[in-house]
């Protein structure tokens, strides 16, 4: 399949993306953040890189419970957001705006996450693998990665071409391919919204659990262990979400 791709799609798509944070309900984030803290063992005072933070779903709960956040990302909007939100609980977030893969933190944190498949964005699958080996340089000898993402395999089991949601007065449609040579998802999103239609096109490489075990393994990290939910249910194909975590090992 020969597909041109769009470069740097994040920048437009993200700015119509943000309604979607709406349908992830407050129960879920709350059963989230308790996973984390739990499998990463994070208590008060440590430190926890959100890379990227995006709007800070899953940040500002763990500000909430005394553990140091720091957060990057690309969008200046959710930066901006996030920054009003952080001053407003008096919380004290420090926020980077930075590409992913740029960022050169060293031995710095105590736990660092790669969450709501926001890995697999770049077109050259070194790129992809710069961003884990940039997280595992972030982290503290000893320290603890998650990555959660969306799970090939349940992709392929339940793929469906056309897709249409409706959010409040935000209306989708999503048009998919898959490309199975690079395993990407090439998708057209179309929002309506005010009677205006904006369409973008994106892509994403989409993962199984073996492989970013491997990857995760080739940049140093130990004690890989995956999950399909966070419950702690095993990965399997009717598993739509993975939750991985890892160690870097202390010198």
């Amino acid at each position: 399949m020969t597909k041109q791709i769009t470069k740097n799609w994040w920048n437009e798509f993200f700015a119509e993306f943000r309604p979607f944070f709406a349908k992830i309900s407050p129960k879920v984030t709350n059963a989230e953040v308790k996973f984390y803290i739990q499998k990463l063992n994070l208590k008060s005072g440590q430190s926890f890189l959100d890379c990227p933070i995006g709007i800070g779903r899953v940040a500002m709960p763990l500000a909430k419970k005394g553990i140091k956040i720091t957060g990057v990302d690309i969008m200046p909007s959710y930066l901006g957001e996030l920054s009003e939100k952080a001053a407003k609980a008096k919380l004290p977030i420090k926020l980077f705006h930075q590409d992913m893969r740029k960022i050169d933190f060293e031995n710095q944190f105590d736990a660092v996450g790669n969450l709501w498949t926001s890995f697999g964005y770049f077109e050259k699958e070194s790129d992809n693998l710069l961003v884990l080996k940039k997280l595992f340089k972030a982290l503290k000898p000893g320290g603890k990665f998650v990555l959660q993402i969306i799970n090939r395999d349940w992709i392929m089991k339940n793929f469906e071409s056309n897709s249409w949601y409706e959010i409040n007065d935000f209306k989708v449609l999503e048009k998919r391919k898959f490309d199975y040579e690079t395993s990407k998802s090439f998708t057209v999103w179309t929002f309506l919204k005010d009677g205006k239609e904006k369409s973008i096109e994106t892509f994403i490489r989409m993962y199984s659990f073996h492989e970013l075990k491997q990857m995760l393994e080739k940049v140093g990290f130990t004690n890989v262990v995956g999950y399909g939910s966070a419950k702690e249910d095993p990965i399997s194909s009717d598993s739509r979400e993975m939750f991985l975590f890892a160690e870097k090992q202390k010198k």
